[in-house]
């Protein structure tokens, strides 16, 4: 199978670097609807030809430095302690791995700020050109994980006849109700710019629930 995106990825270093720091910049900054591509290709220095080569089309060029910062970040999670396995596996906790793993996504808009702000709106994006995708990719990505999360948990903290998993996938769908209801609250306003989604108050809102979803599913002395 042919890789459509080989000429970008035979570049070198710095040029790659270039080209991608660019997209984490201006998609972090407007958005994918509203970022141009000649902001984009006037911050990557090159011409909009080449952008074009590489990539094919504004979408996949999104997508693919979506995916890009996905792995950075699952690197970054899975970061080893000294006993070789991912650092956020030393927590047996369920509640205490999630906050684990979540804390250190976000170390990532401090190691990387172009590519911590890109990471952190990418995923609330609502173009109807990209949407699709994104969740694809999302949930690929956590199909991926899923078998790494539930390894070596304390699950005899839930209580009876709660299923852990179960549990996960409903704090998933809580994650996605919260980007929703904010959205809805942000069309209600005519103040709001109907686009933006307020990053610290998705996180405020999502830990509610968690610590909400805690309370009801934990036995009362793990509590």
């Amino acid at each position: 199978m042919i890789d459509i995106y080989e000429s970008f990825e035979n570049l070198n270093e710095d040029k790659k670097q270039s080209i991608l720091n660019a997209g984490f910049r201006i998609f972090g900054e407007y958005g994918y609807s509203k970022a141009s591509i000649e902001d984009i290709v006037k911050e990557a220095r090159i011409s909009k030809g080449s952008l074009f080569y590489y990539f094919g089309s504004k979408k996949n060029y999104f997508l693919y430095i979506y995916e890009y910062a996905a792995n950075i970040m699952k690197e970054l999670v899975d970061s080893p302690g000294k006993n070789g396995i991912p650092k956020y596996m030393e927590k047996t906790d369920f509640f205490e791995r999630l906050e684990d793993i979540k804390e250190r996504k976000m170390i990532l808009a401090f190691l990387h700020p172009h590519m911590g702000g890109f990471i952190k709106k990418a995923p609330f994006e609502v173009s109807k050109d990209i949407f699709k995708e994104i969740q694809l990719i999302n949930q690929r990505l956590a199909h991926e994980r899923i078998a790494d999360f539930f390894d070596n948990l304390d699950v005899y903290k839930f209580k009876d006849g709660v299923e852990p998993f179960m549990v996960l996938q409903l704090i998933s769908w809580c994650s996605e109700g919260v980007v929703n209801q904010i959205q809805i609250k942000n069309l209600m306003n005519p103040e709001s710019k109907q686009n933006e989604i307020d990053y610290n108050e998705v996180i405020q809102l999502y830990d509610q629930y968690v610590v909400m979803i805690r309370k009801n599913f934990y036995k009362e002395e793990y509590l």
